[in-house]
């Protein structure tokens, strides 16, 4: 769960619906030679499909006991973690195993800082080894699946930049994101233009919650709405960053 504090409110994104906005973003995309790539498609769909594993988890999320609120999904325990990334490569590795390579690599990239853990020094390991028979099953070898994955990447962090409302600018593959509430300039733009995308949300009161039900209750009674994700040009020079 992507857990916005806005002050009086906490406004939680699902990480599926996260990951289809990324999906979003990579079927505009006019950049890297993707419009004409033989694995477009399976591109944008591992891209829409890469949180998967998170469904159960956001389906029906936990307290965090130190603070009261839903569990943020990158403090969440290691244990489920591990279990939410396995299930998240199956899942698109049965549809797809191209797709499941993909997913795999992001596990890989997100999570290279811990290699010196030992708990996450052994999911990685059979991580990276799942990779390679996904990578043998596709006939696509893990080098030349690099670029592909880092446009998969890319598309990832513009969402969550936009969903997490972070602050500050960002480097990632050759592009500057800046980042204004949900707008998120970018440069260069992959895109045809200026672009507005929804993205579907609730809004909890922010307060310490004391169970998992009583949680439960109150995104029951939420009502779902959905908010702009701007995507923008740069204008003017790289030291002068403002969106059109």
């Amino acid at each position: 769960m992507i857990v916005d504090d806005r002050g009086e409110t906490w406004t939680l994104v699902t990480q599926g619906d996260h990951a289809r906005l990324a999906g979003e973003i990579l079927t505009l995309w006019r950049a890297d030679g993707l419009p004409d790539h033989p694995r477009r498609n399976r591109l944008i769909a591992a891209t829409r499909g890469h949180d998967d594993g998170w469904s159960g988890a956001d389906a029906a999320p936990r307290i965090d006991p130190r603070h009261g609120r839903p569990w943020v999904f990158d403090e969440l325990p290691a244990d489920l973690r591990f279990e939410i990334w396995r299930q998240g490569i199956e899942d698109n590795a049965k549809r797809d195993a191209y797709r499941g390579l993909l997913v795999a690599c992001h596990a890989l990239h997100l999570h290279a800082d811990r290699e010196s853990e030992p708990d996450w020094a052994e999911f990685l390991a059979a991580i990276r080894e799942r990779r390679d028979e996904l990578a043998e099953a596709t006939e696509v070898a893990v080098e030349e699946v690099g670029d592909e994955y880092r446009l998969l990447h890319l598309a990832d962090l513009i969402s969550l930049a936009a969903a997490c409302r972070w602050s500050g600018p960002l480097e990632s593959s050759g592009r500057r994101l800046e980042l204004d509430g949900r707008t998120v300039t970018v440069d260069p733009f992959p895109l045809a233009g200026a672009t507005t995308f929804r993205l579907p949300c609730r809004s909890i009161p922010a307060r310490r919650y004391a169970r998992d039900s009583e949680l439960g209750i109150a995104l029951s009674r939420a009502r779902w709405t959905e908010e702009p994700v701007r995507l923008v040009p740069f204008t003017g020079t790289r030291d002068s960053l403002r969106p059109k």
